[in-house]
């Protein structure tokens, strides 16, 4: 998968505040030229969740901040990609009264086990797909579990690439 997904793991600078989120505005100052590496995208991609390398003297040691894209400066990747079960979105499916969460690549609507899926975008947020809850499809749970072992000699399915 190409394009901004492509960007989550890449090391970033803050270098302005003209056009992120108020929350982060306030604190502007305290962050301008921090860096840290990109964990999330949000309201729909506009914005980048960004874990910041040191944070002891930031409002409660707050390590994670929405910046807006036109704030960063991209550097290079942050090591080995950590593909982990918070790659993917939850996207649901619903026959007769039962619904069943699956596993979804972020900007899709076709689960990982090929179903079709809604998910269900809140302000530009999506909710992480969880392995663990009762109705997790379990053909996502697998592959999902699968994906991890790539590196390791187990199966593996397609994940979102660096480039």
């Amino acid at each position: 998968m190409s394009g901004v997904w492509a960007r989550v793991g890449y090391r970033v600078t803050i270098v302005t505040m003209e056009h992120s989120p108020r929350s982060t505005l306030t604190y502007g100052s305290m962050l301008l030229g921090r860096e840290g590496v990109v964990v999330a995208l949000l309201r729909n991609t506009k914005v980048a969740l960004v874990k910041l390398d040191e944070s002891y003297e930031l409002p409660q040691g707050t390590r994670r901040w929405p910046v807006a894209w036109d704030d960063l400066v991209l550097g290079e990747r942050a090591g080995v990609p950590d593909v982990s079960v918070q790659t993917y979105v939850a996207g649901f499916s619903k026959a007769g009264r039962a619904l069943e969460q699956h596993a979804v690549l972020p900007g899709t609507d076709v689960a990982v086990c090929s179903s079709p899926v809604k998910p269900l975008p809140f302000c530009g947020w999506s909710l992480s797909f969880s392995p663990t809850v009762p109705q997790a499809c379990p053909k996502c749970v697998m592959l999902v579990e699968g994906s991890q072992l790539e590196g390791r000699g187990g199966s593996a399915m397609p994940v979102p690439s660096g480039s």
